[in-house]
Formats: C-alpha cells, structure tokens, sequence
C-alpha cells in the first residue's frame, strides 16, 4: 500500500514528461536499450549486408574487367606500333620490348604479367600463310563463375567468354 500511494504522489508531482522519460522512471532511473531492440538492429544490418556484399564483389570483379580490357586495348595499340617501327615488320611476343617502346605499363615478365587480378599472357610468331601473328590472354586470378576471360590479337577485337578461356571463336565484346 505504501508503495501504490508513493507512486501516486510522486507521479502528481511530475510534470507532464515524454514516453521516453516515464519509461525511465518505470525501470527505476536506467536508460538503455533491450535485447529486443538490439536483436532487430542486428537483423537489419545482417540483412543489409546480404543486400550489399554481393553487390560490392560484382562492381570490383566489373572493374577489375575493364581494366584488364583497357589493358588489352593498350597492348593492341603497342603492338602495331612495334610492327611499324619493326625494321621486318613483325609483332613482339614480349611485354619489355613493348614496355621499352612505352605502350605498356612498366612491370615485370616478358611473355606473363598481372594486372588488376587478371594474368595476361602474351605471344607471337607467324600465323595462317606466314604472316605475322600475335595473341595475348586475361585469365582472371581469382576464378569465379561469373569471371570472363579475355583474348585479343593482330585484328584488335577484343573477345570474352564466361567461366572458360576465350580464344578466336569467342564472342566479341
């Protein structure tokens, strides 16, 4: 009895206050949150992150593709240099002899190197009717299945095939 009559002053003395500083009062003075409350955030932000996460692993395996296209396309560019400046008019099979004429990145293996998680494989030599030839690869370092691999050559045009090696019969991008 004593304590319902406590109560009851105390709260006819009060002034008129928010839920949130009744809510106080009625755990006794403690603020906080409840295990209740904590449990939903969490389930928020786990459900947030399966949303996000592979969202964020496709926009990083897109960029590391475009760099390694963009690579090809620079590789493109140095080899007809190369063939034009060449005294016989032939293609390089090896990445320091384009990297001295400054068509590509400085970096180290003369027919392998690794740009942005891709390994790019270069080589030349005489193709169909003994005309010069050369033909460079991206494999992705990381395989996933949804990776693409990357093959171009003396024509320029660019190819990919998902989850496998591309080559001539792949399609163009």
């Amino acid at each position: 009895m004593i304590s319902v009559k406590f109560r009851e002053a105390y709260e006819r003395t009060m002034p008129r206050t928010t839920g949130i500083r009744r809510l106080k009062t009625w755990r006794g003075g403690q603020s906080g949150f409840t295990l209740v409350e904590l449990l939903i955030v969490v389930a928020i932000v786990a459900i947030l992150a399966s949303i996000a996460i592979p969202m964020y692993t496709g926009f990083i395996q897109k960029a590391r593709e475009t760099a390694a296209i963009g690579y090809l396309k620079n590789l493109h560019k140095s080899q007809d240099l190369y063939r034009f400046d060449s005294a016989i008019s032939v293609f390089s099979g090896d990445f320091e002899e384009l990297e001295a004429m400054g068509g590509v990145p400085p970096g180290s293996g003369s027919a392998s190197r690794v740009d942005q998680d891709y390994r790019i494989d270069l080589s030349a030599g005489p193709g169909p009717g003994g005309q010069p030839s050369w033909q460079a690869t991206a494999t992705p370092l990381k395989q996933q299945a949804t990776a693409r691999f990357f093959y171009v050559d003396e024509t320029g045009v660019i190819r990919a095939e998902i989850g496998a090696g591309a080559g001539v019969g792949s399609a163009p991008i």
